[in-house]
């Protein structure tokens, strides 16, 4: 006899999964993923902050100085006579320490100045040069040709606006004596369409591999009709059944990078699938079955991003691991709680598969 309250708990996890594994969907479906960028036209008249929030190469010491009071007076110094060159609060260095000491100019109430930026942690203490400056060595500075930028940024700049759902560098750009700054028009739709991406990435592989988990239990229950139906088999083939089932979504339904969509997302659906199999071996102590099949799953999923996608696949695929180790605590505890005995497998008669016949471990 099946318990009530255990078949509920598996068929919660079934649509826990089926849930998750739309969310990419749901989430491109919402939301047509595009931004819009601007491009203006700059000039020595515009305001020095605007272009200090938009270009890598110019730092927004206003901002930075009304973030963190602690920099008030070093900076203040470094206008007033050109250089600071002391010690400086924790909470200054922390924030200094973000700052990109690449830029060669910064603003600072309403100027332009020259910039360099030294930090030191042992001892705490930070070296600011200030050299006032004006808007025309900015501009020939700071800008990049936008004959060399991508073909969105210069539809941006003969249109006023693109929109599209790929990334476009912020920054000051010249076009024939003119100068341009090419920023969003929203930066919280940039923010949420990044939102969902990462959710929806995060989230499905995670969905696939409950779903088929889910699944895989009930079928078990239904086979054998007892409080522990989870053998080692069913436990091992919901990891495959993840790829499998995966594969198959993304080949339906999706397009892009198919490093993406058959092997770095996959990957993660497979380490969450084997959670279920990390919770049987608890409950029968098959120790060294749980720390070999989970250090070949985690060479095999590395590998595979290595080989697919590169360094960055390497990477990625790291990560993945993690995400995936996350996702797998649900099913540790349905693997462990739903787990037969051995007797158990022992007494299904020929053909079933014992703990002897796979290596209990």
């Amino acid at each position: 006899m099946v318990p009530r309250k255990r078949l509920a708990a598996v068929v919660a996890l079934l649509l826990v999964g089926i849930a998750l594994s739309q969310s990419f969907a749901v989430a491109t479906s919402t939301s047509s993923l595009e931004s819009t960028y601007e491009a203006e036209e700059v000039t020595a008249d515009s305001p020095p902050g605007l272009v200090a929030s938009y270009d890598a190469d110019v730092v927004n010491l206003a901002a930075t100085v009304n973030e963190t009071p602690q920099l008030r007076e070093p900076v203040a110094t470094a206008a007033r006579t050109g250089r600071y060159d002391g010690d400086i609060e924790p909470e200054a260095y922390m924030t200094l320490s973000d700052v990109n000491e690449d830029a060669a100019f910064a603003v600072y109430d309403g100027r332009y100045y020259r910039f360099s930026l030294n930090v030191s942690g042992d001892p705490v203490r930070a070296t600011i040069e200030l050299d006032p400056t004006d808007w025309e060595t900015v501009a020939a500075g700071a800008s990049s040709p936008a004959a060399n930028a991508s073909a969105d940024v210069r539809e941006a700049i003969d249109g006023g606006t693109v929109t599209n759902s790929t990334f476009v560098v912020p920054g000051l750009y010249e076009r024939g004596g003119a100068h341009y700054l090419v920023h969003p028009a929203n930066e919280g739709e940039i923010l949420g369409n990044f939102l969902a991406l990462v959710g929806g990435f995060l989230f499905n592989p995670i969905g696939w591999a409950y779903t088929v988990a889910g699944l895989g239990l009930l079928g078990a229950f239904r086979v054998r009709r007892r409080a522990r139906p989870l053998d080692r088999r069913t436990a091992l083939l919901v990891v495959p059944g993840t790829l499998v089932a995966m594969w198959l979504g993304t080949t339906l339904t999706n397009t892009g990078s198919l490093g993406m969509r058959y092997v770095l997302i996959p990957g993660i659906g497979v380490v969450t699938a084997f959670g279920l199999f990390a919770g049987f071996c608890i409950r029968r102590g098959s120790w060294k079955s749980l720390v070999g099949w989970s250090v070949a799953l985690a060479a095999v999923v590395v590998a595979a991003d290595a080989v697919a996608i590169g360094l960055v696949g390497t990477i990625f695929g790291t990560l993945g691991l993690v995400v995936g180790w996350f996702g797998s605590l649900l099913l540790v505890p349905y693997g462990y709680a739903l787990a037969s005995d051995s007797e158990d497998e022992r007494e299904e008669g020929p053909g079933a598969v014992t703990a002897e016949e796979l290596g209990d471990g």
